[in-house]
């Protein structure tokens, strides 16, 4: 993934990289008054348009989840009445539309939460979002139909925190923004149950985060910290250089600094090919 598509995502309300070398391109998540809109974006050039949902609150966050077993594409997002809900794209008549996960799960979240989704390491759905305390919370599928709460979980983590779940060694991370702090991960652990804290180095910054991702470097076990802050897109590397790779315009058009325009390589996961199972069975969603 290049610098400029990095840009785009974290200004996103939501993004997805799509599988493979082939040009397949990104989805990209916005609000536009009160509507949730998709684009689909290969390198510059925007492929296609079009609105997944209305009745959504202006500032949420969206998750994109993307399936490439059973096809259905899903979107997370909260309405405004900061209820969390689900759409499913129908490949039939080629729209998006309201499933009933959004009733069953019945989460209200703060005014000012954002969330984030995925799929975990047994297959089954991840939401995470910060409760109306403040503490992060959320709610995983566990069996057929089936979904267990969790949290809030201990922390400080700023308000409207920006939040990453993903797996990483076939681990649960949930990754956010601690009150004086920077980046903080909760990682689960599937023998207790419990919930372990770590805090990213060097990823404390004088100015509000807007958005941020963290992958793993395969290559040395280091997490690389990528964060939009103060109108800049910043690489912490591990616990050692922190560089800026330019400036990002409210479109997400980045102004590349000397680095980014030397090559600098963005390390980024793809999305994973995933089947919706949990504990070695197979989930049926009922939308």
């Amino acid at each position: 993934m290049s610098a400029q598509d990095l840009a785009r995502c974290l200004v996103a309300a939501g993004s997805a990289k799509l599988p493979g070398d082939e040009g397949q391109g990104i989805y990209l998540l916005s609000v536009r008054e009160g509507n949730l809109v998709e684009k689909h974006w290969v390198g510059d050039a925007l492929q296609s348009e079009t609105v997944v949902a209305s009745d959504v609150r202006d500032d949420t966050s969206a998750a994109y989840l993307l399936d490439l077993d059973q096809s259905p594409r899903l979107i997370v997002f909260i309405d405004q009445e900061n209820v969390i809900q689900c759409y499913k794209y129908d490949d039939d008549i080629e729209e998006w539309e309201e499933t009933s996960l959004g009733s069953t799960w019945n989460i209200t979240a703060s005014p000012e939460s954002k969330l984030s989704a995925t799929v975990g390491p047994e297959g089954g759905i991840v939401v995470s979002y910060q409760d109306e305390t403040g503490h992060l919370a959320g709610i995983m599928s566990i069996a057929d139909n089936e979904w267990e709460s969790f949290g809030p979980l201990k922390g400080s983590p700023v308000s409207g925190t920006p939040q990453h779940l993903e797996v990483i060694d076939d681990k649960l991370h949930l990754f956010y923004i601690e009150k004086d702090a920077g980046i903080g991960c909760f990682i689960l652990d599937t023998d207790t149950g419990n919930w372990k804290v770590r805090l990213l180095p060097n990823t404390k910054f004088d100015t509000a985060v807007n958005n941020f991702s963290v992958v793993k470097d395969a290559e040395t076990g280091c997490f690389q910290s990528y964060l939009l802050t103060g109108g800049s897109l910043w690489n912490v590397n591990g616990d050692k250089e922190r560089v800026c790779l330019g400036k990002v315009e409210d479109d997400g058009e980045l102004i590349p600094s000397d680095k980014a325009q030397a090559g600098w390589r963005i390390k980024w996961r793809r999305a994973r090919a995933r089947k919706i199972v949990a504990s070695r069975r197979r989930i049926i969603i009922y939308f």
